[in-house]
């Protein structure tokens, strides 16, 4: 059904075709990226900050649920 198979990578001329790009492109590209990544970090760290709350949460009510449900099921275990 599958075979494996090989591919040939590319010679160098071609990635040096490839990656010829004029300076100014560059170093706009290079910028527009650079304006980009501090949004990211704020984004992802409200997401994790948010997860981090609600483990706590979860952990923090977890404990008091365990010694509930042994308190009135298992009494012989405290």
């Amino acid at each position: 059904l599958m075979t494996p198979t090989f591919v040939v990578a590319p010679f160098a001329l071609e990635k040096q075709q490839q990656l010829d790009i004029p300076q100014p492109k560059h170093v706009a590209a290079l910028a527009a990226t650079a304006s980009l990544v501090p949004e990211a970090a704020y984004a992802a760290n409200n997401g994790y900050a948010l997860q981090q709350l609600f483990s706590a949460i979860f952990v923090i009510g977890l404990g008091p649920a365990v010694l509930f449900w042994i308190y009135f099921n298992k009494p012989e275990l405290l």
